[in-house]
């Protein structure tokens, strides 16, 4: 992936232990990045988004359709 992602947003999946997050470029082009299922639900409410979008890791973006 050559563009510069400009906003990274992280959502909690509706079974509570799938994290996906969606990367953008200034293009509004999008990209995907998941992390296995963790071992225990998340609430809504305790799940911090910010420390989501900082465990992004460079290389593991996939285009999304």
């Amino acid at each position: 992936m050559s563009d510069v992602l400009v906003q990274i947003d992280a959502q909690l999946c509706e079974d509570r232990r799938t994290v996906w997050l969606y990367g953008y470029t200034a293009d509004d082009v999008c990209y995907l990045q998941a992390f296995p299922p963790l071992p225990i639900e998340i609430d809504e409410e305790n799940f911090l988004h910010d420390e989501w979008e900082q465990a992004a890791r460079h290389g593991r973006w996939r285009p999304f359709p």
